[in-house]
């Protein structure tokens, strides 16, 4: 039955493939010499041939940079857009607007101004999103509705506006909602009455979104061309490389599909999936475990407005039946003005939780993330940094948070944990974090070891694990630490290079030094490691399209000999239907039965989850 619906499905892809090029490929009209009335058209209008047809976007007048003018797809092909607010960023969403100047209009008439544009993909559950005012030259013309994914005409008074849509995007393919924002695009034509023009000035158009309380992430942004009155040779080419990746994305949907239609014969029925946790159009990632003495696992991600949002809280979930089911829901790290980014940590043999939270106070002042690195910071303020926290009741209330102090350190800042930290046969803690600017050398990003010797109190740098000097290679992110059965502790490490590889080192004196990094044939990140009942040393890690290969998943990899090797050719992909690639950083637990849960997150539909996965290793 499956298999027939899903036939049918790529039946109907391939016919709106089809009408979908055969719509993109007809000649544009030449809006200059358009004559005779439009059926449906306003006559309170003078006709397309008696009106002057200009170019609606010339230069930026105000924009937010929400989305750091980053080239975007639209219809066209890649190009720069200027948008609205970010709905991460509350200090623009007080006055949530775009304005740009159009071409000069040579003459006092009614004029068209045609303009390329984009907008958010409205989530499934939603037809119609937030409308926008427009505005021109100070004056208020009509107002519309994001979410068309067809053509359109608004008209109000002597005002029109029509959309001819080009491009449509749906919720399950977007990539990412924050860092791209490709959305519906099409050509939108503004037609206003000759008393709001100056001949020889360029008219300004300003679009006001207005609030939406059913969603808060709408967005509008005009596209940098100056040419939309014209189809050139250029054009064409982008709207050919566009239809070419909007192929191939129909390509890897129908692949994602052809699997799950005949997973028995793939032997992809042996992984369970669920969904572990979702919460409306909240941002989570990403997923972290801990086994409890009493049989109870938690897990905590953080929650936010979306990936980089200053209002990062660490939550936290229980289960008290094997991870079948989970509740309890908590939050457990919420300090005043910072990002919570993670939350990781391990149960002592005495009971106490050990909990390893790192925040980023990198923010500027309206909300947005300083990615230019220009923001001005007040002395002596730590804007990147870790704490601790602990429990003596399983988890069900918490201590106040202990700063780690890096001071006497090699290293000024630090970001972690990323893995659980360990307790050692002494009773002494190590945990794994990122150390940047080791010895002041601000292009190494290192990974080391810190030690505490007081149940999480105080902290001590111990040893480097791996480090970049001068950042050859990258730098070394995100530890993943195992100590195993011979007491060899295991340290997997990101690595942001070409190859996106997995490298390994080792230690044997209880992580005092270490082996010279290694670079594996695993490819992804993060990477997380446990030690199997049977021996092996399994890593499990996330792969993402784009960064790594497509389709995205969740990957695992085993060493039959402590650690030295790998063995690619039995990688297991656990999950092989990830389309967006803001996913991963899987964590992996062995259960008592001998199958393994393996938790991570993942986003679809616009939407991101917290989901798990029990197979057999």
């Amino acid at each position: 039955m499956i298999k027939n619906k899903i036939k049918y499905f790529l039946l109907g892809i391939f016919f709106i493939v089809f009408c979908t090029i055969s719509y993109q490929s007809r000649s544009a009209p030449e809006f200059k010499n358009s004559k005779g009335k439009i059926k449906g058209f306003n006559d309170t209008l003078p006709p397309p041939g008696k009106r002057q047809w200009i170019e609606g976007f010339d230069t930026v007048v105000f924009h937010y940079n929400a989305n750091r003018m980053a080239n975007s797809r639209d219809f066209r092909g890649q190009s720069i857009g200027f948008m609205t607010a970010g709905w991460w960023a509350a200090g623009q969403m007080e006055k949530n607007y775009l304005s740009w100047k159009t071409a000069i209009a040579p003459e006092k008439k009614a004029t068209t101004f045609v303009f390329i544009g984009a907008n958010s993909i409205l989530p499934s559950e939603i037809s119609r999103g937030p409308l926008v005012k427009l505005s021109i030259n100070g004056q208020y013309a009509l107002t519309f509705s994001l979410g068309y994914t067809k053509d359109f005409t608004w008209r109000e008074g002597d005002y029109e506006l029509k959309y001819l849509s080009k491009r449509v995007e749906y919720p399950y393919f977007g990539s990412h909602r924050e860092l791209e924002l490709n959305g519906n695009s099409g050509i939108f034509q503004l037609t206003v009455p000759a008393n709001v023009i100056e001949p020889g000035i360029a008219s300004i158009i300003q679009a006001d979104l207005l609030p939406f309380k059913r969603w808060n992430n709408g967005w509008f942004m005009v596209k940098n061309y100056h040419d939309v009155l014209k189809q050139t040779m250029q054009s064409l080419e982008g709207e050919i490389e566009t239809l070419r990746k909007d192929m191939a994305t129909i390509n890897e949907q129908t692949q994602i599909l052809a699997t799950k239609a005949y997973s028995d014969m793939l032997d992809s029925g042996k992984f369970q999936h669920e969904v572990i946790y979702t919460n409306g159009y909240r941002h989570l990632h990403p997923a972290d475990l801990i086994k409890l003495k009493n049989g109870e696992l938690l897990i905590m991600s953080r929650e936010a407005s979306e990936h980089y949002a200053p209002d990062g809280n660490v939550i936290m979930l229980r289960s008290k039946d094997g991870g079948k089911t989970w509740g309890d829901k908590t939050v457990i790290a919420n300090m005043p003005d910072a990002d919570e980014r993670e939350g990781c940590g391990v149960q002592l043999r005495d009971g106490t939780i050990v909990m390893g939270i790192f925040y980023n106070k990198n923010y500027n002042t309206d909300g947005t993330y300083n990615f230019s690195g220009t923001m001005k910071r007040v002395p002596g303020k730590r804007y990147l940094g870790t704490y601790v926290i602990t429990s003596k009741d399983n988890g069900h209330t918490w201590s106040q948070p202990m700063d780690i102090e890096t001071k006497g350190m090699p290293f000024s800042n630090v970001e972690g944990p990323t893995d659980a930290p360990i307790e050692m046969p002494d009773g002494s803690i190590i945990m794994g974090v990122i150390a940047y600017a080791p010895l002041g050398d601000t292009k190494n990003h290192a990974a080391v070891l810190l030690r505490s010797e007081d149940k999480g109190k105080t902290w001590k740098y111990l040893s480097t694990m791996a480090d970049d000097p001068g950042g050859k290679y990258g730098g070394f992110l995100e530890p993943g630490i195992v100590r195993t059965k011979t007491g060899r502790i295991i340290t997997g490490l990101r690595n942001p290079g070409p190859e996106q590889a997995i490298y390994i080192t080792y230690s044997d004196d209880n992580g005092k030094t270490w082996v010279p990094v290694k670079k594996t044939e695993m490819i992804g990140h993060p990477v997380d490691m446990i030690q199997l009942k049977d021996g092996r040393i399994m890593a499990t890690y996330g792969v993402r399209p784009n960064t790594h290969t497509r389709p995205g998943g969740i990957r695992a990899c085993f060493s039959n000999d402590n650690g030295e090797t790998w063995d690619v050719s039995t990688e297991v992909q656990i999950r092989k239907d990830f389309i967006n690639w803001d996913i991963g950083y899987p964590e992996s637990l062995e259960m008592p039965d001998g199958q393994v849960l393996t938790v991570y997150y993942y986003n679809l539909f616009g939407k991101y989850f917290l989901g798990g996965t029990f197979w057999k290793p």
